[in-house]
This record gives structure tokens, sequence and C-alpha cells, in this order.
């Protein structure tokens, strides 16, 4: 696994919604700026996750105008294979 440097950001919100963000903070018994964080890394992996469905998507389409007709199980056995590669790039 990549090491990853933490960085500050400095955001400005209202006050109401840091005390929204508090209250829900403190219902996982957790620092709200910690609460916020989490939630931030939540939305960028959700994104990549759609980045990465998007692109496996295309490589099947690609695969089946390339390949023509194949059998089920040769699909499968392709798509395995692409789910591997694909979560190998993305541990990488």
């Amino acid at each position: 696994m990549k090491e990853y440097k933490i960085v500050r950001m400095n955001i400005r919100v209202p006050d109401f919604i840091r005390d929204w963000y508090k209250e829900q903070a403190d219902k996982y018994s957790v620092p709200y700026t910690n609460y916020i964080s989490m939630l931030l890394t939540q939305n960028y992996e959700k994104e990549e996750d759609k980045k990465l469905a998007r692109e496996f998507s295309n490589i099947v389409k690609q695969i089946k105008e390339m390949s023509g007709d194949v059998t089920a199980e040769e699909m499968m056995f392709q798509i395995q294979e692409l789910m591997h590669e694909a979560e190998k790039m993305k541990n990488d």
C-alpha cells in the first residue's frame, strides 16, 4: 500500500454547517474534523470506484467487440482477469 502525506485543508463554512457536523461527529464520539475527513475520503473513494467501473465497462465492451461470439465461460474468465488487473491498479 502506498504511503501518503497527510495535509491540512482550511475550509470556510457557515457556523450552522459546522455545528451540524459537530452533532454528527458526536454521535460517533469522534472530533468533527475527523468526521469531515472521513466523509471527504468516502466521497473520493466512491468517485474513484465509479471511474473504475466505467473503465471496466469500456474494457468489457472492447473485449466483446474484439472477441466476437465467445462463450459465457470464456467471457467470465476474461472479466475475472480484468477485475484482478483493476484491483491491482487500484492498490498501486
